[in-house]
């Protein structure tokens, strides 16, 4: 789902321009969150590791993004791991000047409510998809959603572990998109999309 809704202008009055190399964790485990951050380029991986071993990837985070922001309105007291994919540039606000502003101007309040229903509704949608359609179709939304410039580079075991199918599995349907011409391998960027419409057929036969 794709949120729209404009931001108020007040908001960006308090930020300041932050930088997050690759790799780099933006929040600590088990840290009290003192900020949010607005992306405004750049890539964050949300996930936790279980008990069990195993590890479940909850989002990724992109430009126009927020991290941090359910802060806003309930501590979170089990921060979620975090990891940058790709340099982040984004917008870095205190945390408790946010909630402040919120309280103070009702149209800031209803932004951040109406962000956060739609992040939920998304997930709620996507665990939907889970369960109802093929891996080819959903790697083919999953591709147009995260691609840059034409470009996908997003490692097959982060998308094996964000699908809940095996790495196996997304390795065969990545291997078939090459073999149909829809996408290219590049030892450098990752892979070069090469037939947009088939994506996109793709992602309307949902």
């Amino acid at each position: 789902m794709f949120f729209d809704k404009e931001i108020p202008s007040i908001i960006f009055e308090n930020g300041k321009k932050r930088t997050f190399k690759k790799n780099h964790n933006i929040y600590k485990i088990n840290s009290k969150i003192t900020h949010c951050y607005f992306i405004l380029s750049g890539t964050v991986k949300i996930y936790i590791d279980h008990t069990n071993g195993r590890r479940s990837i909850l989002d990724f985070a992109l430009e126009n993004d927020w991290l941090g922001e359910l802060s806003l309105f309930h501590e979170e007291s089990d921060i979620k791991e975090n990891k940058v994919l790709q340099e982040v540039e984004c917008l870095e606000f205190d945390i408790e000047k946010l909630q402040a502003l919120c309280k103070e101007n009702a149209e800031v309040s209803f932004y951040f409510a109406a962000y956060i229903s739609n992040k939920l509704l998304t997930r709620s949608y996507r665990m939907s998809e889970n369960l109802n359609y093929s891996l080819e179709n959903r790697l083919a939304t999953f591709i147009l959603q995260y691609e840059q410039k034409g470009i996908y580079n997003i490692s097959h075991t982060d998308v094996s572990e964000y699908m809940n199918a095996s790495y196996r599995h997304v390795l065969y349907v990545i291997k078939q998109f090459c073999e149909n011409g829809v996408l290219a391998k590049d030892k450098e960027k990752g892979y070069i999309i090469l037939d947009m419409e088939k994506l996109e057929r793709l992602q309307e036969e949902k």
